[in-house]
């Protein structure tokens, strides 16, 4: 409710409260009045004030305001009529209450009160539960045990919470077609598309996967069946249901869900294709868009139906808000890292480089890392392709080159300089000789930033000596070289502890007391997680960088040597990152096995063929 709302309330119960009382202070005709005595409980002969009935009336108009501003935001947040509920409430309750005053027997004024504030809550009630999820249900038995709940606890009193129908909490999903929001779109397409056999199917689907954050999802079209997976944090996964409900001595329980029936999922797909407009019985590679309204808000969707080995296979991609992150600190560096970055960032000239593997948040980094520099009393450029332009940063003016025009990285670089920028960067570097040339002006009086796909962070120096960048200019202007890996977080509800090893414990140099327990993910999962263990990703970190890798860069060293002089100078490796993030509970030590034995991409130098 906004503030102009609330002052409305307010000044309509002071007008209510002030007209009552100069009702109540005017003696009423004595022959109407019961002869009774005057005290607490009585209004007397003369019609003047009773104790008891002014303190009820005010309880009773409190009540009213405390629930009427509940009424209001809950009929705005689930759309159940709010220019109509507020009003009823307020517009029953003032005439009545005022009444209650006239009323020559106390406890009948009260009842008239409570009448007058409860009947249009309650009348809501009854219209909303229906609407919402059976968690967020009102005056049920399960919502009376989720009261009581915390007041047992304290004596020592376990009670189960949950309601029955298993939908805690889950959002409503619909399935829309791309011009569902249009003014001018035809609502007898979204009733014909609500009416077929499988949208219940298809919205559901979509539900399971808005719930575990899944950016895409796939349908595989098997002969008898067909298959979901959804794309979470990196990883393809199978869909998770609730099998057993737990308790606070008992966990959840949770599994994969079963595939979708032949009939079943071909129902789904078909609705899918036609909200996406493609035509379900055409053959071949096909594309379009939709949306979908997660609690009444839009999400863009692309669907893609392609034939493969096995059959057909339908791959749909949600746009989910991506997480914002104001700093480096935000991406999981550690605070060394930080600032020993934050530092490089602040120099007048030089390269730094930034690199990862494939589909391992370098993108994120490398913006994070321009938007710490210095753009605010330097002027930047960003050298990009046309075809793949960059997100924009303030403060740097894309400089973008056409391969379709035969226009060249180096063209446009030359013209841009003109400007005399005082700062350059340029993502996934694959010309050659574009990153000899950013060198060079690194050398000379430039602050150049770099990202090039690389296994860590000695390999993404070797990208650049493949690139047949002079060895000594390298080596002088080298500020330093960053390299990731993104790793799932265990859940926080779910994950289990565990004694480490003394075997484990040997090899990290730790003793029992030092790491009385690590964690590992939960098997059952929970609803936090949706059954997964996991939730969400952070990035693991190491930063070469230091005099004597550089001199080791400009004697042509080995990248072995390379990698024992930057520990030398500081550096803290991929593994022994991770591995500290393991002693924190942040992640498993099953996910950094998997992580870093990961199939890796086949190295090359840019400009060269990368799988």
């Amino acid at each position: 409710m906004d503030i102009e709302s609330r002052t409305w309330r307010a000044r309509l119960l002071c007008g209510c409260a002030c007209a009552a009382m100069s009702c109540a202070a005017v003696p009423a005709m004595a022959d109407g009045w019961p002869a009774t005595s005057p005290g607490w409980l009585s209004r007397g002969a003369g019609g003047g004030l009773s104790i008891l009935l002014v303190g009820c009336w005010w309880l009773l108009s409190l009540g009213w305001v405390f629930t009427t501003d509940w009424l209001s935001r809950d009929s705005n947040r689930y759309g159940i009529a709010p220019a109509v509920w507020g009003p009823v409430a307020a517009f029953v309750f003032v005439p009545l209450a005022i009444i209650a005053w006239w009323v020559p027997w106390t406890w009948a004024a009260l009842l008239l009160t409570a009448f007058a504030w409860l009947v249009p809550v309650l009348s809501y009630c009854v219209a909303r539960n229906p609407r919402v999820p059976q968690s967020a249900r009102v005056l049920t038995i399960g919502h009376c045990k989720r009261l009581v709940a915390p007041l047992l606890e304290r004596f020592g009193i376990e009670l189960e919470t949950m309601d029955e129908g298993g939908d805690d909490l889950l959002p409503t999903v619909v399935v829309r077609t791309a011009t569902a929001g249009d003014a001018n779109a035809d609502p007898a397409i979204m009733e014909k598309l609500a009416a077929a056999p499988g949208y219940t199917n298809a919205c559901a689907a979509l539900q399971a996967a808005v719930v575990v954050r899944a950016a895409r999802m796939r349908f595989d079209v098997a002969s008898n069946a067909v298959h979901v997976q959804h794309h979470v944090d990196g990883m393809w996964v199978k869909p998770r249901v609730m099998t057993a409900r737990g308790s606070k001595r008992e966990p959840e329980q949770w599994a994969d869900a079963p595939s979708f029936s032949r009939p079943d999922g071909d129902a789904a797909l078909v609705v899918l294709k036609a909200a996406a407009g493609i035509d379900p019985r055409a053959k071949g590679r096909q594309g379009g868009k939709f949306s979908i309204d997660v609690d009444g808000k839009s999400r863009p969707c692309s669907l893609v139906v392609q034939t493969v080995p096995t059959g057909e296979q339908v791959i749909v991609e949600i746009q989910n808000k991506p997480p914002v992150f104001k700093s480096c600190a935000d991406l999981g560096m550690a605070p060394a890292v930080v600032e020993k970055l934050t530092q490089l960032l602040s120099l007048e000239k030089g390269v730094l480089l930034l690199s990862s593997p494939p589909a391992s948040g370098l993108t994120t980094s490398f913006d994070v890392a321009v938007n710490a520099a210095d753009r605010l009393m330097r002027d930047f450029i960003s050298i990009e392709d046309a075809a793949a332009p960059a997100a924009e940063i303030q403060n740097v003016k894309p400089v973008r080159y056409d391969t379709k025009q035969e226009q060249t990285a180096l063209a446009v670089l030359e013209k841009a300089l003109l400007d005399y920028p005082a700062g350059i960067i340029s993502r996934d570097l694959r010309d050659p000789a574009l990153v000899v040339e950013l060198v060079r002006l690194a050398d000379e009086d430039k602050f150049v930033i770099l990202s090039l796909k690389a296994a860590d962070a000695i390999e993404g120096i070797t990208k650049l000596l493949a690139c047949r960048v002079p060895v000594d200019q390298l080596g002088r202007s080298l500020l330093g070289s960053l390299s990731q890996r993104l790793v799932r977080k265990l859940c926080p509800r779910c994950r289990i502890p565990f004694q480490p090893p003394l075997e484990l414990l040997q090899r990290l140099k730790k003793s029992p007391e030092q790491v009385p327990q690590l964690y590992r993910a939960s098997p059952h999962g929970c609803r936090v997680c949706g059954g997964l263990g996991y939730l969400g990703r952070t990035a693991i970190f190491e930063l070469a960088s230091g005099p004597t890798l550089r001199k080791a860069v400009a004697a042509k060293a080995e990248p072995q040597m390379i990698r024992r002089v930057a520990v030398q100078d500081g550096m803290v490796m991929l593994r022994d990152a991770g591995m500290a993030m393991v002693l924190e509970g942040v992640t498993s030590l099953d996910e950094l096995q998997r992580v870093f034995t990961a199939p890796p991409a086949k190295k090359s130098a840019p400009g060269g063929k990368q799988s």
